[in-house]
């Protein structure tokens, strides 16, 4: 005849509810402290970010136009999103209308910038133009222009860059996507 033991049936089930407790709190622990890593690292703000032209490419009907977005600032910072977009002209900044996401060029990923480190930010002018079988629309014209960095974290201004936009643009995230190279 078996013996119950209620003290010593209680204490096994005790046990194994610590410990289940204790394995699910120390990965819980692990994951959090890797995604705190992660999460630490802030936005860039336009204050330490400079912009300047990388390269263009021509193609029937467009063109594509990169720029480096390099961290002048002393720590790393997390560089992404779509911004906004400014042209300038005649010394003005006027915002660029029938802007969408998405380039011929591809796409770039937000990706982490160490001080000195080189993001990118790619511009496609193509759109709608390879269908006009008509007369070209009067172009837009541009001398530089004015990445305004997602979530108000302030402005990158790129001076200098004939931009002209007949029919719209086409805009890549800001970041960097494996395999980009600036030609």
């Amino acid at each position: 005849m078996a013996l119950f033991r209620p003290t010593l049936m209680i204490s096994g089930v005790i046990f194994c509810l610590v410990s289940i407790s204790l394995s699910f709190g120390l990965a819980g622990s692990t994951q959090s402290s890797f995604g705190a890593t992660t999460g630490s690292i802030q936005a860039c703000e336009g204050t330490d970010l400079a912009g300047a032209f990388a390269h263009s490419n021509l193609y029937a009907g467009g063109g594509i136009v990169t720029f480096a977005i390099t961290n002048v600032g002393t720590s790393k910072c997390r560089l992404g999103g779509y911004p906004k977009l400014l042209g300038i002209r005649g010394g003005h900044e006027y915002p660029l209308s029938h802007v969408v996401h998405g380039t011929q060029g591809g796409n770039l990923y937000p990706t982490t910038l160490t001080p000195r480190m080189s993001g990118a930010f790619i511009l496609d002018t193509s759109l709608g133009c390879n269908a006009n079988v008509g007369p070209l629309p009067v172009a837009d014209t541009y001398r530089g222009i004015v990445i305004v960095l997602p979530n108000g974290h302030g402005h990158v201004w790129i001076p200098g860059v004939r931009l002209e936009v007949p029919c719209g643009l086409g805009e890549s995230q800001l970041g960097w996507s494996k395999g980009f190279v600036f030609d």
